[in-house]
């Protein structure tokens, strides 16, 4: 065998390539799940923050905030400082109180 050295040579080459490529192979694997994962916590997120974001749209309905308060609390706040005012409240023109709003 004239080439023998030769030929070993590339295999030993062709079996570290071949098991290089099972090696990378096996991370990528693991990053794709990983990333998987990520992506499927990123949609919940967006999921929730939507439900937040209509949440937040009803927040404004004082009788939405009212059926809240009852299904978390079993007691009734009667403070008429912490009162929500509506735009018709503001325009209302026979109210007697002074009502006060801060601006952010």
């Amino acid at each position: 065998m004239r080439y023998s050295k030769q030929i070993v040579f590339f295999l030993f080459i062709n079996f570290i390539v071949v098991f290089l490529s099972i090696f990378t192979g096996n991370l990528t694997r693991n990053l794709e799940v990983s990333n998987n994962q990520i992506q499927q916590n990123i949609e919940s997120e967006k999921e929730q923050l939507q439900i937040n974001q209509i949440e937040f749209s009803f927040y404004n309905n004082l009788n939405y905030l009212e059926k809240l308060h009852n299904i978390y609390f079993s007691f009734t706040e009667d403070h008429p400082e912490k009162k929500i005012v509506s735009l018709s409240d503001i325009v209302d023109d026979n109210q007697k109180r002074v009502i006060l709003v801060k601006i952010k």
